[in-house]
């Protein structure tokens, strides 16, 4: 009886002399750390966490996704519960989603009463948004961005802390478009009328993501079954994948879907181009560049300091374009690292701004190539 009541005792002090997991939580917009109730929670679910992976969990609160985000990219983070647009980021960094609310959302673009016009290039509307780093907030950049939008194309872009700012911006005549939750912007057309003229894609509204090198797979299996049953947030949760945050993944940061100047062309395209002699350009960095390469392509890689955005200041950058063909007439094929890569957008605009007249945009870029299953090199 003595040795089976030892187990017991080796297990507790096993646990203890682990090292605790860090859990990042991203706190909502309408959620506070002086708020006792949000806090009690989020310790009752940190500790319902650590039960089920059977190690201690310590708690680090974010109100910005983008430290969140930082820390996890550090190694700083070994699970992260918050928003659908910070599960997506680090899904990069070998976390894997396990769990996600079975409440969705999404980003609607709403027109004042008065307001004739769309989400369009020039179109000179006051643009009110919530939150940049919120996932309404995302969703709504990433569509503008989309768009090939700029700032310029607006009278006024504006981004506001509270949640509901922009739908009274709106209702007050201060904007003449606003973005709200779908949800919210149905029922505010109905009160106020207007119009809802852009509806993103459905996103889960949180989600629970692990880092799998923290948390083997069968701890994670049993941490995602437990939690569906019952957990201290109260929410009702599903299991969850990758797969589940691929939509807003592809939507963060992402390029403009076309580019004047240039042709977009597909990676069937891009690999016919190159098959006749045309000239492609590969202006990722160096460390992606050796680990894998279309083959025949030139290595020019672009040094990017400048906004991801569609107005990028190119004297913040560093690109060689005397690397490009002379003639500036002879076609030439321009990609990096897919449709979030900003580099071979930047690249093309230089270009194009330089004078050359005959340029592929290869948009999803060397991920879209290896996805075709077309032949890559690497570097000895």
């Amino acid at each position: 009886m003595r040795q089976l009541a030892v187990l017991p005792l080796l297990l507790v002090t096993a646990l203890a002399q682990a090292a605790p997991l860090t859990l990042g939580v991203v706190l909502d917009q309408n959620e506070s750390l002086t708020d006792f109730d949000t806090t009690q929670r989020y310790r009752a679910f940190a500790n319902e966490v650590g039960h089920s992976v059977g190690q201690q969990v310590r708690l680090q609160y974010y109100t910005k996704a983008f430290f969140a985000i930082k820390r996890a990219k550090d190694g700083e983070l070994d699970m992260v519960f918050g928003p659908a647009q910070v599960i997506a980021n680090i899904g990069k960094l070998k976390f894997e989603p396990v769990l996600k609310t079975e409440q969705t959302t999404a980003a609607a673009f709403v027109a004042a009463p008065n307001f004739k016009g769309n989400l369009s290039a020039k179109s000179g509307a006051r643009l009110g948004l919530p939150d940049y780093e919120s996932v309404m907030g995302s969703l709504a950049r990433s569509e503008i961005i989309s768009r090939g939008l700029a700032k310029s194309d607006f009278s006024e872009m504006k981004f506001h802390r509270m949640a509901d700012a922009p739908l009274y911006g709106l209702k007050l005549g201060r904007y003449d478009l606003a973005v709200a939750s779908a949800e919210e912007a149905k029922t505010w057309t109905t009160a106020n009328g207007g119009r809802i003229v852009y509806t993103s894609a459905v996103v889960p509204l949180r989600a629970l993501s692990v880092k799998s090198e923290s948390v083997p797979l069968a701890a994670r299996q049993k941490l995602a079954s437990s939690l569906q049953n019952s957990n201290s947030l109260k929410l009702t949760l599903a299991t969850a994948s990758q797969a589940d945050f691929k939509g807003i993944a592809s939507m963060l940061n992402t390029t403009p879907t076309s580019l004047p100047g240039a042709k977009v062309i597909t990676a069937a395209e891009a690999r016919d181009l190159v098959a006749k002699g045309i000239p492609i350009y590969d202006v990722r960095s160096d460390e992606a560049y050796k680990a894998g390469y279309i083959p025949g392509s030139i290595f020019v890689p672009y040094n990017e300091a400048s906004a991801k955005e569609v107005d990028f200041d190119p004297a913040d950058d560093k690109f060689s374009l005397n690397r490009l063909p002379k003639d500036k007439n002879a076609p030439l094929i321009m990609f990096c690292d897919g449709t979030v890569c900003w580099k071979s957008y930047k690249s093309t605009v230089m270009a194009i701004k330089a004078g050359w007249k005959n340029i592929y945009w290869f948009r999803g870029g060397f991920p879209e190539w290896k996805e075709a299953g077309f032949a890559i090199a690497k570097k000895e």
